[in-house]
């Protein structure tokens, strides 16, 4: 079964919903995804076929078992992107959301999987935040390498020189057109 990104949202909505709510309604799933009612009846109705929702006329819409464990890996893949984009990109938590919204529907299991093993590492590092990670941030706001950078991480550069295979920053604020 492949679902639309759509599909999966409105499965993904019909989890949080069930679970903030106790019970979903077709005008809640409207409401959260910002669409209009029969746009989400119409979604609903695909996502039943599928066997993924239980849905009488005008009644609650419900997970079924199936539609419960795809909504569930579905909202784990969300969940780690916010954390990767909020946690280590510095992002904040509208933008992180917004994003993990449209990656979540992209990425591979493998690219995926990679992040989850970073994560992972990062909270078990028993030597806390690595500095490389220390530096990212000051990086991050600054454009530049911090001083305490050990000489390694520059290799004598007082900066990060522009890459041939990245985008310039000025490629990146015009949209990451190159």
């Amino acid at each position: 079964m492949q679902l639309s990104a759509s599909g999966e949202d409105y499965l993904r909505a019909a989890l949080v919903l069930s679970s903030r709510d106790g019970f979903v309604r077709i005008t809640d799933l409207a409401d959260y995804l910002s669409v209009k009612p029969p746009s989400a009846v119409s979604a609903v109705k695909k996502l039943a076929r599928e066997g993924l929702v239980c849905h009488e006329p005008y009644g609650r819409v419900e997970l079924t078992g199936q539609g419960r464990q795809v909504a569930e890996e579905l909202h784990r893949r969300h969940e780690t992107l916010v954390a990767f984009l909020t946690r280590f990109l510095g992002l904040d938590e509208r933008t992180a959301e917004e994003d993990a919204c449209h990656m979540e529907h992209t990425l591979s299991v493998e690219t995926l999987s990679r992040i989850v093993k970073f994560l992972r590492f990062l909270e078990a590092c028993p030597a806390g935040q690595p500095r490389c990670l220390k530096a990212l941030v000051h990086y991050m706001a600054t454009d530049s390498l911090p001083t305490s950078c050990p000489q390694e991480c520059s290799d004598g550069r007082s900066g990060v020189e522009e890459s041939d295979n990245l985008p310039s920053q000025a490629d990146m604020d015009d949209g990451g057109e190159a």
